[in-house]
């Protein structure tokens, strides 16, 4: 009966975990009239032999049922460079060396009444002894009892925990890919193209973490096309976002922000998303200049060079109609000097 809980979680959690990596709080519409809002991230750092105590906020958006809720610590790793959590809801899962299920302490299930919320007291210790480094692990929340019954996904949600441990750690983290980035509809969410067509709306940038530190970049990056104009993001991780241990992580921004208003849940919210940067056709050179540094570790650079075109196929029939008109006259000319050089030589035969 576990494995089909794990089953049943595996499609719903993929999903959260997505959205909720991010944005900094999110809520999950449930299917009916039920619904769950959690903090989706909690960060920490703590020594060796110590113990922190903390909340997690839970409600019950439906106003008329009670939520029963079992929660559960799990592991995770990574689908692909996106920054999707691949949350390892196997009960026979063993834990990563990140891991920090043996550390955390949270009751297995709790009750919130209609409309309300509850606190949920958690406890986080690390061992004396434990060498430094980044730890996570994430919670599972769902709704149906924690032994036997159907797991009902009528509220769902997942909380991940990210803990840094002082001490003797590696942090390294190296620039694989850097450019402008066309957003797709598969889940991996872009690709990398010299060439565009359309105006690119995104940068991105990739970065392979070698140590045992989780990486979060920070610094600019500056677009410059060959007839001086520039546009400078200086928020070249908008989301917060983190590369874990040994991942291969896509980061990305818009080169131009747009603030609008959202309709979420019967509520306004002010949201941000990309729109037209206004760029010219042409050439552009792409330089980031970025640092990173955590746990203690030294400030470290990360410098980047790229490039991109930006031709439009209006700017492509223009361009291909002046050189038309400058090749017609180029040859016109030589062609009068051609003519007029043949009559200059039947004169002096003459």
């Amino acid at each position: 009966m576990n494995r089909l809980k794990s089953a049943a979680l595996i499609l719903l959690a993929v999903v959260v975990t997505t959205s909720m990596v991010l944005i900094p709080n999110y809520q999950v519409a449930a299917q009916g009239s039920a619904a769950l809002s959690i903090a989706p991230r909690k960060d920490y750092t703590i020594e060796p032999g110590k113990t922190i105590t903390d909340t997690l906020l839970v409600r019950n958006q439906d106003k008329e049922r009670p939520l029963n809720l079992s929660l559960r610590v799990v592991d995770f790793t990574y689908n692909d460079d996106s920054g999707a959590p691949k949350l390892m809801l196997d009960e026979d899962a063993a834990p990563t060396q990140e891991s920090l299920r043996s550390f955390i302490s949270i009751p297995e299930a709790v009750t919130i009444e209609p409309g309300g919320s509850q606190s949920i007291e958690m406890t986080v210790a690390i061992p004396e002894g434990q060498g430094g480094g980044s730890y996570y692990s994430a919670i599972v929340y769902s709704s149906g009892s924690s032994e036997g019954g159907n797991v009902g996904l009528s509220a769902s949600g997942v909380s991940l925990v990210f803990v840094e441990v002082p001490g003797e750690g590696s942090q390294v983290l190296t620039l694989k890919q850097l450019g402008a980035y066309k957003e797709t509809s598969s889940q991996t969410g872009g690709q990398y193209a010299r060439f565009h067509s359309d105006a690119p709306k995104r940068v991105a940038y990739t970065l392979k973490n070698e140590g045992n530190l989780t990486g979060r970049p920070y610094g600019t990056i500056t677009i410059k096309s060959l007839f001086g104009q520039e546009v400078v993001i200086n928020d070249i991780n908008p989301s917060n976002s983190l590369a874990l241990n040994n991942q291969e992580r896509t980061f990305s921004a818009c080169i131009k922000l747009k603030n609008q208003e959202t309709d979420f849940n019967g509520s306004r919210a002010e949201a941000t998303t990309c729109t037209d940067a206004g760029l010219w056709p042409g050439f552009y050179s792409v330089d980031m200049t970025a640092y990173y540094g955590r746990n203690g570790s030294p400030t470290k650079d990360l410098v980047g060079h790229s490039w991109f075109i930006y031709m439009p196929w209006w700017a492509i029939v223009i361009l291909v109609l002046v050189l038309a008109f400058i090749g017609y006259h180029i040859w016109k000319i030589v062609r009068h000097i051609r003519s007029k050089s043949t009559k200059t030589k039947l004169k002096k035969r003459k």
